[in-house]
C-alpha cells in the first residue's frame, strides 16, 4: 500500500503597495459637500518624512487652499515653513495614513471664456477631482512605485470613475488622474476605452462612443498598440448662450474634457484626437524631463497635433479639405501670434502667464514637424517619412528609458534618413528664428502660399463682460461692434463666436438684452487692417488618392 503525502499551497498574501489613496465623498442632505481623502505609505527610515501638498499646477497656484483638516496615523504632523508642506514624525519606515478633507474653494459651476477649472469641483450632484490637486505624497515617493485606487462611500444613486482604476498602477497615475463622481452615465466604448459624461449635449451618447471608439482604434493602429483601460470624463460648462467652447487636459491614462453643451461633434473631435495620441506622445517615444517641462512641449505638443492630424486622415475622419483647414487655422495664428519669435527662455517664463506664450510650442512644434517630415521624405526618396523616426523612437524608449523624447529625437532622425536637427533646435526652438516653409511642402495636394487677411477683431472685451454676469464691458469706442449698436451695460445673452474659427471675414452676432427689449447686433469683426499670413492651397483638381496618401503618410498607390 503507497500512501501520498497530500501538500496544500498556500499563496503568498502580496505586499500592499507603495502608495494607496482611498477617495470617500462627504453627503449632506443627499448632495456632495466633500471629499474625504485618505493617502497610505511607508514613511523615511530617519523617523522623518516630509509631506508635499498640492500647490502650483497647470497655471494654478495655492492648490492645497482646497485641504483642510489634514491628520495622520502612525505619524505626528507638525507644521512647516512652507505652507504646501507638513514634516511628519514617526517611528523609522513606520506605515502612516494621512487623512484630509478638500472642499471646492471657487465659487459655483465652472463656466466657459474662463481658464479650463482645474482645481477641485464638488457640486451638489456631482464632483470633478484632478489628482494634482488632491493628492499628497511624500517627498521623494517613487512615481514608479506601485500604487491603488479605492472608493468608499458613494451612494447608490451615483457612480464614480476614474482612469487610474486598473491593476498595475503606478505612484504616477495617481497623480495624473482624474476622478469624477455623482450623475455620470459611465459607457463602454469598447477595447478598453470608457467615458463618463454628465448633462445634456447636443451630441447624443452613441456619437460619444463612435468618435472616442473610433479615434482610440485608428491611433492604436498607428502605434501597433494593445488593447487597453483609457477614460475620457465630460463635464459641460455654463455660460452664455450659443458660446461654443471646448478644452481639457491629458491624464495618465485619460482625458478630463470641458465644453460648452453646444460645441459640434468635429471641434469635439480635433481636441479628443490630440488628447487620446497623448497616450503615446510624449510618454512611449521617451517622455519629458523632470525640470523645464514647458521648454519641450514644442515636441509634446506640437508633435502631438501633427500625428494626431496624419491619424485623422489615415483613418479616414478627415478629408484633405478638412487637413487643410485645421493645419492653415494653426499656420495663421502662427504667422499672427505676437509671441511668434519668442525663444524657448520666454516660453519656460511666461507658459503660465501669458496666452500667446502659451499657445505658441502647439504651432511651432507642429511645424517643425511637417518640415522636418518633409525633409525625411527628401532625404529617403521617398521610402521614410517622420512615422518611421517616432516607431523608432517608440523602440528606443523601451530600451533606454533613462533617455527622454527630445533625447532620443535626434538619433532616430540620423538613423532613419541621415537628416541632422540640431540647427533647427538651436534656431527654430531655442532662439525662436520663424519656421520657413517649402513651396511643395505638401505636392502634390497643393503649394504654400502668402495671402493678405484682415485682422479679426471683436471690438468688445469678452473676458470682462463674462465677469460682469455678461453685462457687455469694454466696448471700443468707434469698432464695428461700437457702430453697429454695441454699448457698455447691455445685457449679452447669445454670442455667436466660436475659438476655433475667428475668420474676419464672417459676421458675428451678439444677441443682447436693454431697456427692456431683445435684439441682435450683426458687425464684421475687424478694424480694416490687413496682413500677411501662410496657407496650404490645396491645387485645382487635385489628385486626391495622391494627397490622402501623402498626408496619411502611406507610400504611393
Amino acid at each position: 500500500m503507497v500512501l501520498g503525502a497530500c501538500v496544500m499551497a498556500m499563496s503568498a498574501t502580496p505586499p500592499p503597495p507603495d502608495v494607496e489613496l482611498t477617495v470617500r465623498p462627504v453627503l449632506v442632505a443627499g448632495g456632495f459637500e466633500a471629499v474625504d481623502i485618505a493617502v497610505t505609505f511607508r514613511g523615511d527610515a530617519d523617523g522623518e518624512t516630509r509631506l508635499a501638498l498640492p500647490d502650483a499646477w497647470g497655471g494654478e497656484t495655492r492648490l492645497w487652499a482646497a485641504i483642510s483638516d489634514l491628520r495622520a496615523e502612525g505619524a505626528v504632523v507638525r507644521i512647516d515653513e512652507s505652507p504646501a508642506h507638513r514634516r511628519l514624525q514617526h517611528a523609522p519606515g513606520a506605515r502612516i495614513q494621512v487623512r484630509y478633507r478638500v472642499k471646492q474653494e471657487t465659487a459655483g459651476a465652472p463656466v466657459a471664456g474662463e481658464r479650463n477649472p482645474y482645481r477641485v469641483l464638488i457640486q451638489p450632484g456631482w464632483f470633478h477631482l484632478l489628482g494634482e490637486t488632491i493628492v499628497a505624497l511624500p517627498e521623494g515617493v517613487r512615481m514608479r512605485g506601485t500604487a491603488r485606487l479605492r472608493v468608499e462611500g458613494m451612494p447608490a444613486h451615483a457612480r464614480f470613475a476614474s482612469d487610474a482604476q486598473h491593476t498595475g498602477a503606478k505612484v504616477r497615475d495617481l497623480v495624473e488622474s482624474v476622478m469624477v463622481g455623482g450623475d455620470f452615465r459611465v459607457i463602454d466604448a469598447g477595447g478598453g476605452l470608457r467615458i463618463a459624461v454628465r448633462g445634456t449635449w447636443s451630441i447624443e451618447d452613441a456619437a460619444w462612443r463612435t468618435a472616442i471608439a473610433r479615434i482610440g482604434a485608428d491611433q492604436r493602429a498607428y502605434w501597433g498598440a494593445a488593447t487597453e483601460p483609457y477614460l475620457v470624463t465630460i463635464v459641460p460648462l455654463g455660460g452664455a448662450p450659443g458660446a461654443v467652447s471646448v478644452g481639457g487636459t491629458g491624464r495618465g491614462d485619460g482625458f478630463a474634457f470641458f465644453a460648452t453643451q453646444s460645441a459640434p461633434l468635429p471641434m469635439i473631435s480635433r481636441l479628443l484626437s490630440h488628447e487620446m495620441m497623448h497616450t503615446w506622445i510624449p510618454s512611449r517615444i521617451g517622455g519629458l524631463p523632470e525640470t523645464d517641462e514647458a521648454g519641450h512641449y514644442w515636441l509634446s505638443e506640437g508633435f502631438t497635433d501633427w500625428a494626431a492630424w496624419r491619424v485623422n486622415v489615415r483613418g479616414g475622419l478627415w478629408s484633405a479639405e478638412e487637413f487643410a483647414s485645421a493645419f492653415n487655422a494653426a499656420l495663421e495664428a502662427y504667422d499672427t501670434s505676437p509671441a511668434r519669435t519668442a525663444s524657448n527662455a520666454r516660453i519656460l517664463q511666461d507658459f503660465w502667464s501669458d496666452a500667446a506664450v502659451q499657445k505658441l510650442p502647439y504651432q511651432r512644434g507642429m511645424l517643425i514637424a511637417s518640415l522636418w517630415d518633409y525633409r525625411v521624405r527628401k532625404a529617403s526618396g521617398g521610402a521614410r517619412d517622420l512615422d518611421d523616426v517616432l516607431m523608432r523612437m517608440q523602440r528606443g524608449a523601451v530600451r533606454r528609458p533613462d533617455l527622454s523624447a527630445t533625447a532620443l529625437l535626434p538619433e532616430a532622425m540620423r538613423r532613419v534618413a541621415g537628416v541632422e536637427t540640431a540647427v533647427d533646435r538651436t534656431r527654430l526652438v531655442g532662439e525662436g528664428h520663424v519656421v520657413d516653409l517649402p513651396r511643395d511642402l505638401f505636392a502634390p495636394c497643393g503649394d504654400i502660399e502668402e495671402v493678405r487677411k484682415p485682422v479679426w477683431v471683436r471690438g468688445f472685451d469678452f473676458q470682462a463682460t463674462q465677469r460682469n454676469g455678461w453685462t457687455i464691458e469694454g466696448v471700443e469706442h468707434d469698432s464695428a461692434a461700437w457702430r453697429a449698436g454695441l454699448r457698455n451695460g447691455m445685457r449679452l445673452t447669445s454670442w455667436s463666436e466660436r475659438s476655433d474659427a475667428l475668420d474676419a471675414t464672417k459676421p458675428v452676432t451678439a444677441g443682447v438684452q436693454h431697456d427692456g427689449a431683445s435684439r441682435e447686433i450683426t458687425w464684421m469683426p475687424t478694424d480694416g487692417r490687413a496682413h500677411t499670413v501662410r496657407k496650404l492651397a490645396l491645387r485645382e483638381g487635385f489628385d486626391r488618392i495622391a494627397c490622402t496618401r501623402l498626408l496619411a503618410g502611406l507610400p504611393p498607390a
